[in-house]
């Protein structure tokens, strides 16, 4: 592949769109099913309009890297796909995030992709969640390439489980996707997020998530539909989103090790002994300074409490 394309300098938007057909282009050569989600991808209705020089201007959604979800069946004969074409693997699925949702994929030429095996939010199984949503996908052109993005009411909710994950309620997609919308789709949406079992994830971004108090996932979507950056809060959130014993024992050993995939990428380079050793004090003295903090601020509010009753 990279003698198909020439190396050039090309904005960034120009560069996504690309991508997206490459990566459409690789899918059909080895036929796996690929959906497009985000970026370039979104449908023109749920995008942000202002009126320019006199005329409805679509605004482009900021994106800096490319986001593809397979079917989970085709994964493997995808990602060596992309192996075979010059992608390299920076970060595994299980380094990804919290869920686990995704791997990251550099090419020298075209940048980051994302490539989903499922998406965080919708709980049923990512087999089942795929099918569904491809059997609604609809085709659009870029670069010069068909490809497959979800339905528009699928994209709607899609849009508002990533906003979950970034600001809930105060995120722009929000705004587009469920307040400027009438009560007919809000109840399709609705519909949409029960058949997914993405009900909490939907709530946390529309700001109903304390309906879900007594959810095992509702610590986890709390914690990112408020921006909550502590690293002890999200472990123990996590820890509890589990949904065995077994699981979440193995987040409680994940908590202990080492993000290598994050430090290489943040770093930029192959990681040495002494990267390895720097990573592990630097994260040995957040982890230590947060706990203080905490413990500080339990002291205050028990003082505050005490002072309180005092005065009663």
């Amino acid at each position: 592949m990279n003698g198909m394309i020439e190396e050039t300098i090309i904005d960034t938007a120009s560069r996504i769109e690309l991508t997206h057909g490459v990566l459409q282009r690789l899918a059909n050569l080895c036929g796996a099913d690929l959906l497009h989600i985000k970026g370039p991808t979104v449908s023109p209705e749920l995008l942000e309009h202002r009126v320019i020089a006199g005329k409805d201007t679509i605004i482009p959604r900021n994106s800096t890297d490319a986001d593809v979800l397979v079917r989970p069946e085709h994964l493997s004969l995808f990602e060596s796909m992309l192996t075979n074409h010059g992608w390299q693997k920076m970060a595994d699925f299980r380094d990804g995030s919290a869920f686990g949702h995704a791997a990251n994929y550099w090419h020298d030429l075209l940048g980051y992709v994302d490539v989903h095996r499922q998406f965080p939010g919708i709980g049923i199984a990512p087999s089942q969640a795929f099918q569904a949503l491809w059997s609604r996908r609809q085709q659009v052109t870029i670069a010069h390439t068909i490809i497959h993005t979800p339905s528009v009411t699928d994209q709607r909710l899609i849009l508002l489980l990533h906003a979950a994950r970034s600001g809930g309620s105060n995120h722009p997609d929000t705004a587009r996707c469920w307040d400027d919308v009438d009560d007919r789709e809000r109840r399709t949406i609705r519909a949409l997020a029960r058949d997914l079992d993405a009900d909490v994830a939907l709530a946390a971004a529309i700001g109903e998530l304390e309906r879900y108090r007594n959810y095992r996932t509702y610590d986890l979507w709390r914690q990112f539909s408020t921006g909550d950056s502590s690293r002890l809060h999200e472990w123990r959130a996590r820890v509890r989103a589990a949904p065995t014993r077994t699981a979440a024992i193995k987040v409680i050993l994940s908590s202990l090790a080492l993000n290598r995939s994050h430090l290489r990428m943040g770093l930029d380079h192959e990681l040495t002994r002494a990267d390895v050793v720097r990573g592990y004090l630097n994260r040995t003295v957040k982890a230590s300074r947060e706990v203080f903090n905490i413990a500080r601020s339990h002291v205050r509010r028990r003082l505050d409490s005490q002072h309180r009753r005092k005065r009663r």
